[in-house]
């Protein structure tokens, strides 16, 4: 065999093992992947990896994506391979239970038929031509979850959304929630009611609804049904006695509660303003039973935090200008307890008006925080907010206390009833329980409790935790906060689950610059202070002028003398003085901010590349000392 045919040999032994090894490779190492992200996001969480070890039956996933037509869709098409790919790990991880099938609903065909029969939704292209960009799970009883479209939108709650679905096929029995509220969250309004126009259910409803089965009790019939697993109690209004005792027996038989009330719901202040009578309905409380269960809150007062406030508009036309609304709050990181499932590595939650939870020592209970305020916070009283949104006037009252002040808490420990002598007296034959098996009344718990109590309610409604987009022609959930992950967490947890908590947690890439926001703080602080010194100082001086026109007019009728006149001169040049300062100190608010961001712009857009341009010239410099020192034998 000569040279040259041994070459032409090697060449296509080369390309065959080149070939076998990607082959190898792509099979072998398909799911492979090296997540450097802090918090892992592109790695299958713990929780997902359970619940897809302990799927009972298997289930059939047809993941529908019109390959063809997202070609000229590069966002599109990106989004979908990382869908595809994370279905594949999901078939990996599974054992063998989940089998995928990808699907290109071409025009006019069976599969695009399939796609609009089982929900899927059809985004129009300018082409004419409609994209399917959803899922479908069965498992063997012909359960169905659906993914309509996969908006990029949510790309954050991707794992958890399919994660979910695969939860909710391999355990269809879902726990039974049971509402109780006061709340107008048309939780019972029927589909035909929804799709006409009717009333529509909060989203929160929804979002219940696809874990739990959701259940509306009327709040005083007297007896909780022995099926429920957890009472969800939203903003509760008129509660008789005979309704306090079910509840109250209900928890010391060992239901669990997620109990939610309210000094001042915005909410139902809102509705009242538009003319709707009835200014108690802003309030709610259940403090008989939350009181021997261990915490009480206050109705008389809202908690303030500087720290935490959301930014409002103030004042109309020319005068209008961005303040802190110290009663709406933001609150995240270290305003969550870390070591409690249910808010640990939560996302930020949005309150308005929320109370304070207090412990009640005398009873033994342990009260557990979960979600507090910082230290630069005080207690406010609800009269000052009842008829509506005042920020500058809380601005000008507001005095940090220095404490950190519970808004939501876990209550522990074996309780004791809030009816000692047992069963209310005097029911009313309407009020009567249904017949059925007597239970015994229990004075003390049979074991212990378990209570979450939030104090506040506006957290629920669908304005402080998402918003709607239109998507490529569809209405899409975009949510804003984690409100709906916590209310959902808390219910899992008290239900009994746990492994899907931790999902909701995950993909939230909200990454704020804490060391900005410290800055912004420090200045608005720095701002407020000596714009309210400024301020004093200007209506001092306006008081002495109208005090010395007033003197000259009593004593000389409407004649100056010429040294009050030199004094009012005077005095004005300081008013101008003083304004000038005024609008010195709101120009120079954001000076320390602006230069920091010019710092990071340098670092990032100038120092990175520069120091990537240096790197490089060493390394080119190395190289070509090393080749001169070669050549000359070195």
């Amino acid at each position: 065999m000569n040279r040259s045919t041994t070459a032409v040999l090697a060449l296509i032994l080369a390309g065959i093992l080149f070939l076998s090894i990607n082959v190898f490779s792509a099979n072998t190492f398909r799911s492979a992947r090296l997540d450097m992200t802090q918090q892992g996001l592109y790695t299958l969480s713990a929780g997902s990896t359970r619940i897809l070890a302990e799927i009972p039956e298997p289930i059939r996933l047809r993941f529908y994506f019109s390959e063809k037509l997202a070609i000229q869709l590069p966002n599109i098409k990106s989004y979908g391979l990382r869908i595809r790919e994370l279905l594949e790990e999901y078939v990996n991880r599974s054992n063998g239970k989940i089998r995928l099938e990808i699907i290109d609903p071409e025009p006019f065909t069976q599969a695009e038929d399939d796609a609009v029969r089982l929900g899927l939704q059809a985004a129009p292209l300018a082409t004419g031509d409609n994209l399917y960009f959803g899922l479908v799970a069965t498992n063997t009883i012909d359960d169905r979850q659906v993914v309509p479209f996969f908006a990029r939108e949510k790309e954050a709650f991707l794992e958890y959304d399919l994660t979910r679905m695969i939860f909710n096929l391999s355990d269809p029995k879902k726990p039974v929630v049971g509402l109780i509220t006061g709340l107008d969250m048309n939780a019972d309004a029927s589909p035909m009611l929804r799709f006409s126009g009717g009333p529509q259910p909060w989203a929160i409803v929804a979002a219940i609804r696809e874990i739990f089965k959701l259940r509306t009790l009327a709040p005083n019939q007297g007896v909780i049904p022995e099926d429920v697993d957890v009472l969800l109690i939203a903003h509760p209004l008129g509660l008789n006695d005979q309704a306090l005792y079910a509840i109250d027996q209900f928890v010391m038989a060992g239901g669990r509660a997620l109990v939610f009330v309210d000094p001042h719901s915005e909410v139902m202040a809102r509705s009242q303003r538009r003319g709707q009578p009835g200014a108690e309905l802003a309030t709610s409380t259940l403090d008989k039973l939350l009181k021997a269960w261990g915490v009480s809150v206050a109705t008389d007062h809202v908690i303030a935090d500087y720290a935490a406030a959301q930014q409002v508009n103030a004042g109309q036309g020319a005068s209008q200008r961005i303040v802190r609304y110290l009663v709406w709050l933001q609150l995240a990181g270290r305003n969550l307890n870390p070591d409690d499932v249910v808010t640990a590595d939560l996302g930020p939650l949005i309150l308005a008006n929320a109370g304070t939870v207090r412990a009640v020592p005398e009873t033994g209970m342990t009260v557990t925080p979960l979600i507090s305020t910082g230290t630069q916070a005080m207690r406010i009283e609800t009269d000052l907010i009842r008829f509506g949104p005042a920020p500058d006037r809380l601005l000008e009252i507001f005095k940090a206390d220095g404490e950190r002040h519970m808004i939501a808490a876990r209550l522990t420990g074996t309780a004791t009833s809030a009816f000692p002598d047992g069963p209310p007296k005097g029911d009313k034959p309407s009020e009567k329980k249904p017949p059925g098996k007597a239970t015994p009344h229990l004075a003390r718990s049979s074991k212990e409790i378990g209570v979450i109590v939030v104090a506040d309610t506006d957290l629920l409604h669908d304005q402080f935790w998402l918003r709607k987009q239109n998507m490529m022609g569809q209405d899409v959930i975009i949510p804003i906060s984690a409100n709906a992950d916590l209310v959902i967490n808390a219910l899992d947890n008290l239900a009994g689950s746990s492994d899907l908590i931790g999902l909701r947690s995950r993909g939230k890439s909200d990454r704020p610059f804490a060391v900005v926001e410290a800055m912004r703080l420090s200045a608005e602080q720095k701002f407020l202070a000596e714009e309210r010194k400024l301020k004093e100082a200007l209506e001092k001086s306006k008081g002495r002028i109208a005090e010395l026109e007033s003197r000259a007019q009593a004593t000389a009728g409407s004649l100056l003398s010429p040294q009050q006149q030199a004094d009012i001169r005077s005095i004005r040049t300081q008013v101008l003085k003083t304004r000038k300062q005024l609008r010195d100190v709101q120009h120079n608010l954001n000076r320390d901010i602006d230069g920091l961001e010019a710092k990071l712009k340098f670092a990032n857009v100038g120092l990175m590349p520069l120091a990537v341009s240096v790197i490089a010239a060493l390394v080119a410099l190395f190289r070509l000392r090393r080749r001169r020192l070669r050549a000359a034998g070195i």
